[in-house]
């Protein structure tokens, strides 16, 4: 499975019981083209070599991107993060990949994935995922279900707004990303300044918490009161960077902005996303198998 969150890239192989054998994170600054490129001609076989995993048991591989995706189409419609501004054709790709390791290959949304897997940890009937880290997004299951949307852009939350005289532009992050997407606090705080995360000092990590807290505690207590929905877990990069710092502040508020009570928590695991999109390949598998028969 390969996960590509903007500037980082998550690898790992997960087994049909949803384990994680290996995994792997780094922080990767090429464009989209230059990364489907790499897991075809190495990525894929050096995740398998590191694991010391047989290519012959590999049943599928998984992507997921941090953009609006079409899975009917296998069309990468719009995604901001990694440079795509406009519909890009995937499934010649996904044919490529697959002629070539023998399996078939699925694409999802990031956020989606993550939340596919928390709903596999939980098994919350309803749940929004809220991922905070280079974009900001949301995954929806209702009833168990996914949620899409007419255009595959449900929960899209980066693209909430937050002032009357905000207009989009084509090539710009979202409002809400505009004011809380990593880079945007990596740069307004010079967090280049420290080379490890537990080096911040308490005090600016509660600055920053403070920051992001004010309009995305807003955009979850709007997303719960349409919903009805109180099961709201929070992953992503920001939210790995400032912690309880963040989590205190968020659910402080929320008591305050919330009709019925929400709590916001941690992902049930780390590895949410590479056990969402196993579980979603095992699912099309069994699918396939069993219309065959």
């Amino acid at each position: 499975m390969f996960a590509l969150e903007g500037s980082f890239l998550s690898m790992g192989l997960v087994d049909i019981s949803g384990r994680v054998l290996h995994r792997q994170k780094t922080r990767t600054a090429q464009d989209f083209g230059a990364f489907l490129a790499e897991v075809r001609d190495g990525l894929v076989s050096s995740l398998l070599h590191a694991a010391g995993a047989d290519p012959a048991r590999l049943i599928g591989v998984g992507v997921t991107l941090p953009g609006t995706y079409d899975p009917a189409r296998r069309v990468l419609d719009y995604a901001p993060a990694i440079g795509v501004f406009g519909p890009v054709e995937i499934g010649p790709w996904m044919d490529g990949m697959t002629q070539k390791f023998g399996v078939p290959v699925y694409v999802e949304n990031d956020t989606n994935a993550q939340c596919m897997g928390e709903h596999e940890l939980c098994r919350a009937r309803d749940l929004v995922y809220v991922s905070a880290g280079t974009g900001v997004g949301a995954g929806v299951m209702l009833d168990g279900r996914l949620r899409r949307g007419e255009t595959n852009k449900c929960g899209e939350i980066g693209y909430n707004v937050f002032f009357e005289d905000y207009k989009r532009t084509a090539r710009a992050a979202g409002c809400l990303e505009q004011r809380i997407g990593y880079h945007v606090l990596e740069q307004q705080f010079a967090l280049d300044r420290f080379s490890r995360r537990s080096q911040i000092p308490p005090a600016l990590l509660a600055q920053m918490a403070a920051q992001v807290t004010k309009p995305l505690a807003l955009c979850i207590a709007n997303l719960t009161h349409v919903l009805d929905c109180s099961t709201v877990v929070l992953g992503g990069e920001v939210a790995e960077l400032l912690g309880d710092a963040l989590l205190d502040a968020l659910n402080a508020r929320l008591e305050e902005l919330c009709l019925s009570p929400v709590r916001v928590r941690r992902p049930a695991s780390a590895d949410d996303g590479l056990i969402g999109m196993a579980a979603h390949i095992t699912r099309m598998e069994v699918d396939a198998l069993l219309e065959e028969e």
